[in-house]
C-alpha cells in the first residue's frame, strides 16, 4: 500500500456513517447484516473485488495472506507517521516467536477450543453430506438451517480460539468488561445459540435428515456454551459496536478514522 492509497483509505474511513470496529464482533455474513453499508471492512472488500476480481480459484490461505499483508501495511504507515520505531532485533523477534508459539499451543490445548474444534470437524462433513438430500426436497426452512450450520461451523471455533488466546496475552486484564476476549466469547455464544436453533429445525417431526446426529451435535453445543459461560461469566454484557449500541439507520456521531481502519483481530 502506498502513502496515497493510505490517505484515500483514511478519507473513506472518516465518513461519519461508519461504525468503528463493528466488523470485529460479527458473524461475517455481510449479505444479511443491517449495518453492511456502515462497515468499512465490508465496503473495502466490495471495492477491492470490483476493481480487481482476482483469481476465482485463489485458496483461502492466499486470500488471508493478502488481507494480513494489507493490515501490516496499515500499521507500518500509521507507525511511521507517528514517529514510532517498530523494528526489532533478531533476539527480540525470536523471543516474540517463542511466546506466540507457546500461546498458540496453550490456546489450542484448552478444553473449550478443543471441544469447539471437535464440533467443527464433526459438523462440516455432515453438512456436506446432507446437501444432496436436502436440496431435492425444496424445504426453504431446512435449506436455511443447513446454510446457517455450515457457515457458522468453523466461526464458533475461531471466535473461541481468539477469546482464549486473548486471555493468555501479558496485558490481559480479567476485570475489564470491554475486553476482546469477552467480545469474542459473546460472539461465540451468539453463534452457538443460532446454530442450535438451526439444528433443531432439522430435528422437527417429518424434517429430520439424519438419525440422532442433530441431537448429538446440539448436546455438544450445549456443553460448549455452558463451558464458555463459566470461563467468561460477563461476556454477554460486552457491548458490540453498532449491534448493541445503535438502532438501524442511525448514522450520527464522530469517530477517529484510524479506529475504523485497524482491526483488533482476524477472527
Amino acid at each position: 500500500m502506498t502513502d496515497q492509497e493510505f490517505d484515500r483509505l483514511m478519507e473513506r474511513a472518516a465518513s461519519p456513517n461508519l461504525i468503528p470496529g463493528i466488523y470485529n464482533y460479527c458473524d461475517r455474513r455481510c449479505e444479511r447484516c443491517r449495518f453492511s453499508e456502515r462497515c468499512l471492512s465490508n465496503l473495502e472488500s466490495r471495492q477491492a473485488q470490483a476493481s480487481d476480481p482476482g483469481d476465482p480459484h485463489e485458496s483461502v490461505a492466499t486470500a488471508t495472506g493478502r488481507t494480513i499483508g494489507r493490515a501490516f501495511d496499515l500499521v507500518r504507515i500509521i507507525a511511521e507517521r507517528q514517529g514510532l520505531d517498530l523494528s526489532k532485533t533478531p533476539e527480540e523477534d525470536a523471543s516474540d516467536d517463542r511466546e506466540h508459539d507457546e500461546r498458540d499451543r496453550r490456546a489450542m490445548a484448552d478444553p473449550i477450543v478443543a471441544l469447539s474444534r471437535q464440533y467443527a470437524m464433526t459438523a462440516w462433513p455432515i453438512t456436506r453430506a446432507l446437501w444432496p438430500i436436502v436440496m431435492p426436497r425444496g424445504d426453504a426452512g431446512v435449506i436455511e438451517a443447513l446454510e446457517t450450520i455450515e457457515c457458522l461451523s468453523t466461526s464458533i471455533s475461531a471466535k473461541l480460539y481468539r477469546a482464549v488466546s486473548g486471555t493468555l496475552e501479558s496485558d490481559f486484564d480479567a476485570s475489564e468488561l470491554q475486553s476482546d476476549p469477552n467480545g469474542s466469547a459473546k460472539m461465540a455464544r451468539l453463534l452457538i445459540a443460532e446454530t442450535r436453533a438451526a439444528w433443531r429445525v432439522l430435528m422437527e417431526v417429518g424434517r429430520a435428515t439424519a438419525n440422532g446426529v442433530p441431537a448429538r451435535l446440539v448436546n455438544m453445543l450445549d456443553h460448549l456454551d455452558s463451558a464458555v459461560a463459566v470461563r467468561f461469566p460477563r461476556a454477554m454484557e460486552f457491548v458490540r459496536p453498532g449491534f448493541d449500541t445503535e438502532p438501524a439507520g442511525s448514522n450520527e456521531g464522530d469517530h477517529d478514522p484510524a479506529l475504523a481502519v485497524v482491526p483488533q483481530g482476524h477472527a
